[in-house]
């Protein structure tokens, strides 16, 4: 793994923790009471939702470098 593709994904995982505070004050201004069992699962989804895109961006790359993604000619 290349230190650039460490850089972007400490990014990502800084951008997610940013958005979730900034979720989680807005909910407090607005006097929700949210549990310890919702804490988790709220945070869990952010991480899971980050971790699948960013698979599937990966994959996505990765086929398309390695030519899974081009056209054969009938005539090959």
């Amino acid at each position: 793994m290349s230190l650039r593709l460490v850089f972007w994904i400490l990014g990502a995982f800084a951008a997610l923790g940013l958005i979730l505070w900034g979720i989680t004050y807005l909910w407090e201004g607005l006097g929700s009471d949210v549990s310890g069992h919702g804490w988790f699962a709220y945070i869990l989804g952010g991480v899971m939702t980050l971790g699948l895109s960013f698979g599937l961006f990966l994959l996505t790359f990765h086929s398309a470098r390695h030519g899974h993604d081009d056209i054969d000619t009938p005539g090959k």
